[in-house]
């Protein structure tokens, strides 16, 4: 399905830009198909050296077919018009993410590339930059991108929650199927299956604290809105008991059928044959421990499996011992650049958080302090009353002083702070009630967020 007429056509104040070198910093158009894919199939090569035909197909449908949630303005490139070739490109992936149930716009970076004739000069950074005022236009309180590595800080990022976590084990070691045969069955999921998807996806993330919110659309798109070449298609199927849909379990980590496990780096082969499961849900009234070990005896054929679903998840707790690999977790890097006005949104949440525990009832302020800026948390009668900035903050007068970094590993319960403590020596809790008060308000909690956009 081709783009809506007229979808290329919103605006971006700050575009286009004319950069040093005769550069020209612009949004997307649909005759940009061909040169966008290549280069970023050219940017993520194979491990052979050879083009990324899968991230070039991923790239290219970006314009051949309607992503319910983005726009060709999303799309970023830096043209070269001395030679009307692409420099550099960048996209923004709207998503709406839920804390605790209390949905909020997230912008998602992706697809960075430059041509390595054009590197060294900035161009991610004012791409960067755009797509950061586009994602504050779009009411989006946190940008998040995956794999930044090196210049994280200089953008406002933190790696401060997990991106992808997971354990797996042995197929051989799974219990044999009974010999009434397997009590659940597996189908390939259509999109007439994306209301139950969707009915599913919203049970399982109240389990965590944070989640990517998938509407119908977003589910009919992940089942149709991209061909087998495609980077981040993966195999979703419907679990079956009898003639009832009861959960659903998606084969593949973010279209890698095969996901290496450390020490094996994404896009080397592993070693042995192993099954990624990125996603394993049931409805609410169904037993896990009944319908796993068949799903999984169905899913896994191959010599080993690897289950990519968070820190915590009902699948662990019932796999025990079996899970003999735990590889380590990667994180995402995230941005919040209202840092007030994201707490001001969740406040629901911390009064919840308030209400039940010892500061039921409490009234005071919990003056933060992070070095460039504080903020206050005022409290009145148990319930958050107001968040303002602090603009006399100062490190003595605190009742907490720490790094930004340290504060959104708390507020996104990636870490408690016996957990934090060791990592950042600069921190201060200037009383126990302040310590009492940030362990309530932000407690360590899982998360699990769908690789897949």
């Amino acid at each position: 399905m081709p783009w809506p007429a007229g979808r290329e056509t919103s605006t971006m104040t700050v575009l286009p830009i004319r950069l040093p070198d005769g550069l020209i910093l612009r949004s997307a158009i649909p005759g940009d198909r061909d040169a966008f894919a290549s280069l970023q199939s050219d940017a993520h090569k194979d491990s052979d050296g050879k083009p990324n035909a899968a991230v070039g197909a991923w790239s290219a449908e970006l314009f051949d077919r309607a992503h319910p949630t983005m726009e060709l303005a999303d799309i970023t490139v830096v043209e070269d018009p001395a030679t009307g070739a692409l420099a550099s490109g960048l996209t923004l992936v709207p998503q709406t993410w839920s804390y605790a149930g209390i949905r909020f716009g997230v912008g998602r970076l992706e697809l960075v590339a430059t041509h390595a004739d054009y590197r060294r000069r900035g161009l991610i950074g004012r791409q960067f930059d755009a797509l950061h005022e586009r994602s504050a236009g779009r009411g989006q309180l946190m940008q998040v991108i995956t794999d930044l590595m090196f210049f994280h800080q200089e953008h406002g990022y933190h790696a401060v929650l997990t991106q992808r976590a997971g354990r797996g084990g042995w197929t051989r070691d799974l219990p044999p199927a009974p010999s009434a045969g397997e009590p659940a069955g597996l189908r390939c999921a259509t999109a007439a299956d994306a209301p139950f998807l969707e009915s599913i996806d919203g049970h399982a993330g109240s389990r965590v604290l944070l989640t990517c919110a998938r509407d119908r659309a977003l589910w009919a798109y992940e089942l149709t809105g991209r061909s087998r070449d495609n980077m981040m298609r993966d195999e979703i199927f419907v679990i079956q008991q009898g003639d009832r849909p009861v959960g659903y379990a998606l084969s593949g980590y973010g279209g890698i059928p095969s996901f290496p496990i450390p020490s094996w780096l994404p896009g080397q082969p592993c070693p042995e044959s192993v099954t990624s499961i990125s996603g394993l849900e049931l409805a609410p009234d169904v037993s896990w421990s009944e319908i796993l070990p068949s799903v999984l005896r169905q899913t896994t054929g191959a010599d080993g499996y690897m289950l990519w679903l968070g820190t915590e998840h009902p699948a662990y707790q019932l796999l025990g011992d079996l899970l003999v690999r735990r590889p380590p977790n990667i994180g995402w890097f995230v941005r919040i650049p209202d840092l007030a006005a994201f707490l001001r949104h969740i406040t629901p949440v911390l009064d919840k958080r308030l209400a039940e525990s010892a500061f039921r009832g409490h009234t005071g302020t919990l003056r933060l302090h992070f070095y460039t800026f504080g903020l206050r948390l005022h409290f009145q009668d148990g319930k958050v009353a107001d968040i303002d900035r602090w603009p006399e903050h100062t490190r003595r007068s605190s009742d907490a002083s720490m790094p930004v970094a340290m504060f959104l590993s708390l507020l996104l319960g990636h870490a408690d702070l016996g957990e934090l403590a060791p990592a950042y020596v600069d921190h201060r809790l200037q009383t126990q009630l302040a310590a009492a008060l940030l362990a309530t308000l932000f407690p360590k909690l899982p998360s699990q967020i769908w690789p897949v956009i």
